[in-house]
């Protein structure tokens, strides 16, 4: 499944309360009243005003009234609150999947080292790039080169070396959360490689470790940049293996949540988005709620990379991209799209931070607004690098409440029934201080109480229909 919105329907809002129908209420009421006058009355003539006959029907009259205003004024409110807290569910439902999707971390420094040293430039047409020379397959070509567990050693300290003393200048000490993934499956041996190498070089931080398979998807990632609140460092490679014939490649990313940093670190700094789920199936969609997501701006010229697609999409891209008027750096890759998997090589789930920082790197030649799209053996992933804030826009206008009347006349219609009762039953409790502080107390409870009682059983009755409303849109 995609990332896309629940596309769940507002309704629409409630007729408006209408005067005129409490005002055909009013004259009903009194209508019918007159006819029970007329038909009750004696065969001798109506009862004279002082004979007490008119007292009790005119009583009787206005409550019927105040009754059918009443439940009018609720069956009204009812059906507001109804479409109100559905058509806010859809709005909220909306900023909280925005908000999702603008989940970020900021990169403060980066190091990126690919087999062919001139890939990058090459991209960016920058420097002529000789095809017919046959690519470099592994790193520091000046260096002793044994495959397996020696060569990861290798590249780590490399890495360590190179990533260390910008983290020194931006975060001298603290807790470390530390990523490491890489083609290797020996993972016990990769993990002691890596404590014996970061103790030996009497780093400052409080590192807490965590190894992941070659094929880990960035749903793991995500989990990191929805509840990080340490700084990050990612480091991925893909190193020589016994007859491995696959290029090599290293990168490794520091990163920090934006509530670490001021803000003048943060205004033209690089940002990694949350991966969302990509459906490409429904390739031309996604990619247009992908922009709608404003994560970068839309009128910012975009550079986008993709690895791993099947064959239908990965012609569409260049396509769909024009269809949803997405401006492109024409002077990078081909026409603003790089396929990965043709200009270096295919590392299957690997890619993803292959190009992160290839993209990270590429943003020093001006694209600063970069779509990664990857898709695996059982997913696929979109991510978004950006050098702006997102904006979170607002949905349309806010809505206020409905206003409680008919709670309110119910209240009230309540109270009054109440204490006719007391009347009735209890006159000289209800004529007394306490029978007046009763009712006043009943006023203040029932008032507020009512209008938030109907809203809560509304609520409760409506929220597992809008739940599966939003399941079967068919989103995520």
């Amino acid at each position: 499944m995609g990332w896309s919105l629940p596309e769940v329907t507002e309704k629409k809002p409630a007729p408006v309360w209408s005067p005129w129908v409490c005002l055909l209420i009013i004259i009903l009421g009194l209508f019918i009243g007159l006819l029970v006058a007329v038909f009750k009355s004696p065969i001798t003539g109506l009862p004279s005003l002082s004979s007490g006959y008119w007292l009790p029907l005119t009583t009787r009259t206005f409550a019927g009234i105040s009754a059918a205003i009443a439940i009018y004024s609720f069956w009204w409110e009812t059906l507001t609150v109804r479409a109100w807290n559905w058509n806010e569910w859809c709005r909220s439902t909306r900023l909280k999947w925005r908000l999702r999707a603008h989940q970020h971390l900021v990169i403060l420094s980066h190091v990126f080292i690919a087999a062919d040293i001139g890939l990058l430039s090459r991209l960016a047409h920058t420097q002529e790039g000789d095809n017919t020379d046959t690519p470099p397959l592994t790193l520091l070509p000046d260096a002793p080169l044994t495959p397996g567990i020696s060569r990861f050693e290798q590249l780590l300290r490399h890495l360590i070396d190179q990533i260390t003393p910008s983290i020194r200048r931006r975060y001298p000490s603290g807790p470390l959360q530390i990523i490491v993934q890489t083609n290797g499956s020996d993972k016990d041996r990769e993990s002691q490689s890596f404590y014996r190498i970061w103790t030996a070089g009497s780093l400052p931080w409080k590192i807490e470790i965590h190894f992941q398979d070659a094929d880990s998807s960035f749903d793991e990632w995500n989990k990191f940049v929805g509840s990080s609140t340490r700084a990050i460092l990612v480091l991925a490679m893909h190193y020589r293996q016994p007859d491995d014939v696959l290029q090599e490649f290293a990168t490794a990313l520091f990163l920090m949540p934006p509530s670490m940093l001021n803000p003048g670190e943060q205004k033209n700094a690089l940002r990694l988005f949350r991966a969302m789920p990509l459906n490409t199936r429904m390739f031309a969609s996604e990619l247009g709620e992908l922009r709608d997501m404003a994560l970068t701006p839309a009128g910012r010229k975009h550079l986008v990379w993709h690895s791993g697609l099947a064959d239908a999409p990965r012609q569409s891209v260049s396509r769909v991209l024009n269809g949803l008027a997405i401006p492109l750096y024409d002077g990078v890759g081909t026409g603003g799209v790089i396929d990965y998997d043709t200009a270096c090589v295919r590392y299957g789930d690997l890619a993803g931070w292959a190009m992160i920082g290839a993209a990270a790197d590429m943003a020093a030649y001006g694209p600063t607004c970069q779509w990664l799209l990857l898709e695996g053996e059982d997913d696929a992933w979109a991510v978004t690098l950006g050098n702006t804030a997102p904006v979170l826009g607002q949905d349309r206008f806010v809505v206020p409440s409905p206003f409680p009347g008919g709670s309110v006349l119910m209240a009230l219609l309540l109270n009054v029934g109440l204490y006719s009762l007391m009347i009735h039953y209890f006159p000289s409790i209800a004529f007394s201080w306490s029978g007046i502080t009763l009712l006043l107390l009943s006023l203040i409870v029932t008032f507020p109480g009512l209008a938030i009682l109907l809203r809560r059983v509304i609520a409760r009755l409506q929220r597992p229909v809008f739940i599966r409303a939003a399941r079967q849109s068919g989103k995520e």
